[in-house]
């Protein structure tokens, strides 16, 4: 016999009779006042999981058939990655569908709950350009290189399913002389692991060249309404610290956009090592 339950919703006491109907409001109210911390999906969806070969290849499933019941952002599968824990979770559902030059599919964009404990230069020099080869700057950056690095390490059950994601990127340079102010874009192919733009962060350009500091971007719903998500630790359970963004700053040659350890947008120059999250993709 089901337990009548009742639950506010909208100031209004509701009853709820069916467990999972009230589970499910628990779960949307926490998301709706920015408290929702995730759950564990190979945990939640063991039963569904176990007539797949792993986790990735079940979410594949899921995404390929544009099913995500009971899949909630703040969501995550864990992974070991360099001998460090990492909770992937899901940063957004379809966000960016039907977006791109090339049309994208159903897709899920997952990003790490915390940081690696490594630091990392955005640049080895204090320089946010690009270069003659190519004028966009977190494509020539020491930060896009070690990422690209650290998709060797990953499992081969992720492997197997993220693609790369496709974004439209600043381009600031000239032959001429350093940039202060992004003065272009164009689509590029930012790889297999990356970090979010500043937009995609905060929902706004905030240091960012107004314009194209934004391209395509759209804020992960991980991140709106709510710092929990924003404020990432040095290693998995880790004291708070700044990371990274894809971003380079307004106004000056020689800083990149990042994430405060408080959350808040920031700026460092480029030489300095911050911490970084890692994000990948899988669509249909």
């Amino acid at each position: 016999m089901s337990t009548v339950k009742e639950i506010e919703v909208g100031g209004v006491l509701r009853k709820i009779e069916d467990e999972q109907a009230r589970d499910d409001v628990s779960l949307l109210l926490q998301q709706t006042n920015g408290l929702y911390k995730g759950r564990d999906l190979t945990v939640v969806f063991a039963a569904e999981i176990a007539n797949y070969t792993d986790a990735w290849a079940w979410i594949h499933a899921r995404i390929k058939a544009g099913n995500y019941t009971g899949i909630y952002v703040g969501d995550y599968i864990p992974v070991t990655v360099k001998n460090e824990r990492v909770e992937m979770q899901v940063a957004g559902i379809d966000v960016y569908t039907h977006t791109t030059d090339q049309d994208l599919g159903h897709h899920i964009d997952f990003i790490s709950r915390d940081c690696f404990s490594e630091t990392v230069q955005w640049n080895t020099t204090n320089n946010n350009n690009g270069n003659a080869t190519d004028g966009s700057p977190y494509m020539v950056s020491n930060l896009h290189t070690w990422l690209a690095t650290l998709s060797s390490h990953l499992p081969q059950a992720v492997k197997n399913h993220i693609v790369t994601k496709r974004s439209l990127m600043e381009i600031r340079y000239s032959a001429s002389g350093a940039l202060t102010d992004s003065t272009s874009w164009e689509w590029k192919d930012m790889g297999l692991l990356w970090v979010p733009h500043e937009y995609e962060v905060f929902g706004s350009v905030v240091w960012a060249t107004k314009g194209y500091g934004q391209g395509q971007a759209m804020q992960y719903p991980i991140f709106a309404n709510s710092w929990l998500n924003r404020i990432k630790g040095a290693g998995h359970g880790g004291s708070r610290c700044g990371w990274w963004l894809a971003s380079v700053r307004s106004g000056y040659s020689t800083t990149a956009c990042s994430v405060s350890h408080g959350g808040d947008a920031d700026y460092w120059g480029a030489s300095n090592a911050l911490r970084v999250p890692v994000c990948f993709r899988i669509k249909a």
